[in-house]
């Protein structure tokens, strides 16, 4: 498996992601992938983003909806970062104007706080984000992308584990 390391909007934001999706490998089940639960870091980040005010900027806007519904562990139950206990859904539909607002500042805090959370990927309505594409760069999701009811965050190893890159070098230096 190789990684790459992680970066935002063309610049690096430390840690690291796996290139590839996951796959089964000849020999491999299910549960050689199945994390038993949300990990740490995903717990973590429902918890203060989600569902609490986040320590972070851009602040939380009033009004958004901390008790809309989260999807995480085990997804569809298919060998993927849901199953892995590293991804949740926030559903926020895109269609609908007070929800849309709030999606959009999520895809918007999650991006800009990506390392301090280590989040490798976010896709919303017509945004995408992947740390590992392009450098980092917001792109357009394609028409259909499936993702219009819902905010995707998937972490990266080090994000789900809680590890920190406290001094900027883009290895995990602590554990919180």
């Amino acid at each position: 498996m190789s990684y790459r390391r992680v970066g935002r909007r063309g610049r690096p934001a430390g840690g690291a992601v796996r290139e590839d999706d996951v796959r089964l490998l000849p020999g491999e089940t299910l549960r050689d992938h199945d994390a038993g639960g949300p990990s740490p870091g995903i717990r973590r980040l429902i918890a203060e983003v989600v569902r609490g005010v986040p320590p972070l900027h851009p602040p939380k806007p009033r009004g958004f909806p901390d008790r809309c519904r989260v999807q995480n562990y085990p997804g569809r139950g298919h060998p993927d970062v849901h199953l892995e206990g590293r991804a949740a859904d926030i559903y926020l539909n895109f269609d609908n104007p007070e929800q849309r607002a709030a999606g959009e500042w999520l895809f918007e805090f999650l991006v800009h706080n990506c390392r301090h959370y280590g989040i490798q990927g976010v896709i919303y309505g017509d945004r995408r984000w992947f740390s590992e594409q392009r450098g980092g760069v917001i792109q357009t999701n394609p028409p259909g992308g499936g993702h219009r009811d819902h905010v995707h965050v998937e972490l990266n190893l080090d994000g789900a584990n809680l590890f920190v890159d406290t001094n900027g070098d883009g290895r995990p230096d602590a554990c919180r």
